[in-house]
């Protein structure tokens, strides 16, 4: 008794709570600043089904949180979603959602050219693009074509990717550690592998075996000045050797056992530093707050505590230990599991329908102790027989819990929270050795200064820009501005502001659906109106090249031709509907003579030999020289902006001038008129060799350049004149949500008439549960004879997030 009284006391001693010590003081102190200095949001889509055919809807309901506490955040109301096409690299459409209590429904209609191939949507907030763009939410869905076969992805044997994962980051000479590891195809997905380890003598040390998914555990310890190699095997068919990491000559170790025992994790830490002792300090912390600190010196070269698990609120739990000036020397990632999910309950009003038969789905939430709970839910009601589900594919729960603050894509990763899975506790173990934390880094926590964030919360839409001199010098004087806003509705808006004293201007917290026309008038000092306007755009990140998903769903040949032949028969369907309310106009009948293309009377030539239309987007050049240099092959502009010389190639002059004859409106003038003439009076730009010239007669012999003004044009329409000081632009405002489509059996239309194979039946982006944590929806079935699927997915007020699933079945009449 005595014996384990005094381990206790010199366990006490070792790791007691030193909050007020210097070094932790200093670690907790700079991790809490961090914390309230970039808080973190976390987005999540759930999409009506994981794959379409081209012309379909893609439907979706967008959930923001804030990353620690999963709580519904309000704070960021416009959410981007941005429509990617991953095999070519190209963003395709991008709409603004407005949030309201952290969530809101939209959907993407696929174009029917539509490449088949992979596509992604994207969800971010203005305030997370200051952070790594691996933070913004992704999904990866395939799309597919009637009339284009599916291809099937071929993958190289000899594209196996291994890594090894020393426990805690570290591999240290003589020092006894788990070593975990991971083989994954071209694709990411795991590889079940076996191989040995052998040193620089060829003796085999270890042998080994994958256990799930390609990853795997070994105990290793490795020896004074000796490498290791390992050979890999797959399949009996594929041998591959792979280089250890080289061991530490000295360093830390650490190791944590955290399945075993349901109550405590015991962390351990090893060193064979010859330096003198210093102190360490070990931190634990997990949603974003320090839960464990300890401090002790490094006298021993085996140091090991136990910590209960009650101490921390559960999830992804991040162990760093740290040396005496602050460095983190080893890190390791744990998951703890807390029984604070919900009971969800989707249940039927019937196990079995028929076809066109109405369905009422009951929900109901409760949590742990029994009590209802409300949250916003969103319900996918798909036909099981063309809707293939990904096995423990992503959800709501896997994503905020688990997959959101882990580097790489996560495989599978409902596997890790199935209840009915023995083994899910240690594989999610050896997960978090092999995955990495990619929230942030202890190195940018403990620097000195915080770096700016360029991007702010957004409360509403924003508009931004710069009011500048004609020669993009700034004013001295204030610039006062005006708004107007005219809304799609024919509602206008006004509003005043000022300019810093750099031009730069903004307006937030903008509040308009779908688009709107803004005019923005600029005077500076009494009544200055020679001003610049510049416009910022939207910023999207940098579109990345994006690997196929490595969980696509494989079809078979058959079930494919079925679900393909059934989409085009919806669509087909749907534009049905379009057609039928559309308006349809009597037949009328326009007598008219043709109008014949009348020649523009400044000039004396029909057609020239090139033609260059100027626009607004021209504007920022200097003259018409500098605009037309290198636009128009043959000619060319050489010499400084300000005194260039322009010559045609292929022509000359009997006049021995190698320059073109320049026009102004059809009449001749000087290359200085027209180095003075500014680029926005400018209409047309016509250049004029062979035929074309000589009807100007012998001065023509070098070629012409014919310069055609607005203002020149006898119909020139002068209200489009650009006005100085007033920009005129369009800017694309929230997007208004659409309502899914669903057919009524219980009422005699002409469109129930058609043949009705959905694959989406139902789609419910915006169910709550009421204050009894009950909600309801009703719809009808098609007529298909299948299984249905009813997924939901959500998150609770209180902020668990929610993933529930039932089946039922649908027989014929």
């Amino acid at each position: 008794m005595k014996t384990n009284l005094l381990s206790l006391a010199l366990a006490t001693l070792l790791f007691a709570f030193t909050f007020e010590d210097d070094l932790l003081e200093k670690i907790v102190s700079k991790f809490n600043r961090y914390q309230d200095e970039f808080p973190q949001e976390k987005a999540y889509l759930q999409l009506d089904k994981p794959y379409y055919t081209a012309g379909e809807t893609v439907w979706f309901k967008a959930y923001l949180v804030e990353a620690n506490t999963l709580l519904p955040d309000t704070i960021s109301i416009p959410l981007y979603v941005e429509l990617i096409d991953n095999q070519r690299n190209k963003l395709i459409d991008k709409k603004i959602l407005k949030l309201e209590g952290g969530s809101a429904a939209a959907d993407f209609q696929l174009a029917d050219t539509l490449k088949a191939g992979y596509y992604s949507l994207r969800a971010y907030t203005n305030w997370m693009l200051n952070f790594d763009d691996n933070l913004l939410f992704t999904k990866d869905f395939k799309v597919y074509r009637p009339s284009q076969a599916d291809e099937p992805t071929k993958l190289n044997a000899q594209e196996i990717d291994f890594q090894f994962f020393p426990e805690g980051g570290n591999m240290v000479e003589g020092i006894e550690n788990r070593l975990a590891y991971k083989a994954t195809d071209a694709l990411g997905s795991g590889l079940d592998v076996s191989g040995i380890i052998l040193n620089d003598k060829g003796d085999t040390i270890v042998n080994f075996e994958s256990e799930h998914l390609g990853m795997g555990v070994m105990i290793f310890k490795p020896q004074m000045g000796e490498k290791y190699t390992a050979k890999i095997r797959y399949r009996n068919i594929y041998e591959k050797e792979i280089p250890l990491p080289t061991p530490l000559k000295e360093g830390f170790v650490m190791g944590i056992e955290s399945v075993a025992d349901k109550d405590n994790i015991r962390l351990f830490v090893g060193h064979n530093s010859t330096a003198p002792a210093g102190q360490i300090a070990i931190v634990g912390q997990s949603q974003g707050k320090v839960c464990y600190t300890a401090k002790t010196v490094s006298t021993k070269k085996v140091l090991l505590v136990k910590i209960p698990k009650n101490k921390f609120p559960g999830g992804i739990t991040q162990f760093t230990v740290f040396n005496e000036k602050g460095l983190p020397l080893c890190e390791r990632l744990v998951f703890l599991k807390k029984d604070s999910t919900l009971d969800v309950k989707l249940s039927t009003n019937k196990a079995q329908y028929k076809t066109r038969e109405k369905v009422t789905v009951e929900i109901e939430a409760k949590d742990a102790k029994g009590q209802a709970v409300s949250g916003d839910f969103s319900v996918s009601v798909t036909d099981a027989g063309q809707v293939l589900e990904k096995p423990f594919g992503e959800n709501i729960a896997t994503y905020l819990l688990l997959s959101s603050d882990l580097k790489g894509r996560i495989e599978q990763p409902a596997y890790y929270f199935s209840k009915e899975n023995p083994d899910a506790a240690r594989h999610l173990d050896i997960l978090m050795m092999t995955q990495g934390w990619r929230r942030y880094q202890w190195n940018d926590i403990m620097k000195d200064e915080l770096p700016k964030t360029k991007f702010l919360f957004e409360r509403g839409l924003s508009l931004s820009g710069e009011i500048s001199r004609p020669n993009g010098k700034a004013f001295e004087k204030p610039v006062n501005l005006t708004f107007m806003f005219k809304l799609k509705d024919s509602t206008q808006l006004f509003g005043m502001g000022m300019a810093e004293k750099d031009g730069s201007f903004a307006a937030y917290n903008l509040n308009f659906v779908d688009s709107a026309q803004v005019i923005i008038q600029a005077i500076a000092g009494n009544n200055n109106r020679n001003t610049k306007i510049f416009i910022n755009r939207n910023f999207s990140p940098k579109v990345q090249v994006v690997a196929i998903p490595f969980n696509a769903i494989s079809f078979d040949e058959k079930d494919l031709a079925d679900y393909l032949k059934r989409t085009k028969e919806a669509l087909d369907f749907e534009r049905t509907l379009r057609f039928n309310k559309a308006i349809m106009l009597a037949e009328v009948t326009v007598k008219a003579k043709k109008k014949t293309q009348e020649r523009d009377s400044r000039v004396l030539y029909d057609k020239a030999s090139k033609s260059l239309t100027v626009d607004r987007t021209m504007s920022g050049y200097t003259n018409i020289l500098d605009l037309i240099r290198g636009r128009f092959a043959g000619v060319q502009v050489s010499g400084s902006v300000n005194d260039p010389t322009i010559t045609i190639r292929g022509v000359s002059s009997i006049m021995l001038s190698s320059e073109p004859m320049f026009l102004l409106d059809g009449m001749q003038t000087t290359k200085d008129a027209i180095l003075m003439l500014p680029v926005p009076d400018v209409d047309r730009v016509d250049i004029l060799t062979g035929a074309e010239a000589s009807i100007y007669g012998t001065g023509a012999g070098g070629g012409v350049i014919s310069i055609l003004t607005k203002r020149g044009n006898p119909n020139y329409d002068y209200s489009q004149d650009e006005t100085m000081g007033v920009q005129t632009f369009g800017i694309a405002g929230y997007y208004p949500t659409k309502e899914f489509y669903a057919p009524k059996y219980d009422v005699d239309i002409p469109e129930n008439l058609r043949p009705d194979f959905r694959s989406t039946i139902f789609w419910a982006p915006k169910v709550k549960t009421d204050a009894n944590g009950k909600a309801s929806i009703t719809f009808f079935n098609t007529d298909a004879t299948t299984n249905v699927h009813v997924t939901m997915e959500g998150i609770s007020s209180t902020g668990i997030p929610v993933a529930a699933k039932t089946t039922y079945s649908v027989s014929s009449k």
